[in-house]
């Protein structure tokens, strides 16, 4: 059987991890019982297979080991090739910020490394909102995904699996929509129009991408009014379709922002 199959096996799911997953992840309760029961075979694997270090004084529970695995695991769903293969530590900070150089300060980091660094009161406040289009572990782990081809290019690994023809479509298609979305993503920017998405985007290629990951999960019914295009590259690459969850939140997918973020 290959080892990546073998992630999805039926292993026993911690009690104390279900309750976990109840108490501190939100979008949790939105996912259809299968998606549930695969992403907790996707946290086993990542909590089995990463290691985390805390920093500052942090201990490391399983409370923050499950609350940062559901979150990084949710971008992993329906896939059937390995996914954060470079990904080797994850460290996690007390605070809402942590120094990443002497002048500089962020809620996380990826690095290129193979090392990604949480805040652990950003991590607990993405997972407790699902709505706001803010959630610095989709963040971060959309970067590993950019990474795991060894660039930062704002895209991912496209094709994997496929045959070399299929593939190359796939790449094709997808430069073509995010070249083109994320153009006149900088365009509104400078224009002072309100976006759904954070205006950190803007950035660079990399940045819009991780900042669509989170709002393609959290922002669903919005960002494909607003993107249809880019809703649906970012649906066929997730192989998910958020807008399609029942959400609960209050205003859920209602606000648009230019808002700017300290994500890295």
């Amino acid at each position: 059987m290959n080892p990546w199959s073998e992630i999805l096996s039926s292993r026993e799911f911690p009690s104390s991890w279900e309750e976990i997953l109840q108490r501190r992840v939100r979008f949790y309760q939105f996912l259809p019982e299968g998606d549930r029961r695969e992403l907790k075979s996707y946290i086993r694997w990542f909590i089995a297979s990463k290691h985390f270090e805390g920093c500052e004084g942090l201990v490391i529970t399983d409370d923050i080991r499950v609350t940062v695995a559901a979150q990084a695991c949710l971008l992993l769903l329906h896939r059937e090739t390995p996914c954060y293969e470079r990904l080797r530590l994850i460290r996690i900070y007390p605070g809402a910020q942590f120094a990443v150089s002497s002048i500089n300060t962020a809620l996380g980091e990826c690095w290129q490394q193979g090392i990604i660094l949480l805040a652990w009161d950003s991590v607990r406040g993405g997972a407790a909102n699902p709505c706001d289009g803010d959630n610095l572990v989709l963040h971060e782990f959309a970067h590993q995904l950019n990474h795991e081809d060894g660039k930062s290019d704002g895209a991912p690994l496209l094709g994997r699996g496929m045959p070399a023809t299929d593939a190359a479509g796939a790449c094709a298609s997808w430069a073509k929509v995010f070249s083109k979305e994320y153009a006149d993503f900088c365009l509104d920017i400078r224009n002072g129009t309100p976006t759904v998405m954070d205006s950190y985007a803007a950035t660079d290629p990399a940045e819009f991408f991780a900042v669509a990951t989170e709002c393609f999960f959290e922002k669903p019914k919005q960002l494909s009014r607003k993107h249809p295009d880019l809703y649906s590259a970012l649906k066929q690459f997730y192989r998910q379709d958020p807008a399609a969850w029942r959400f609960s939140c209050p205003g859920a997918n209602t606000n648009e922002t230019n808002t700017t973020s300290q994500k890295e």
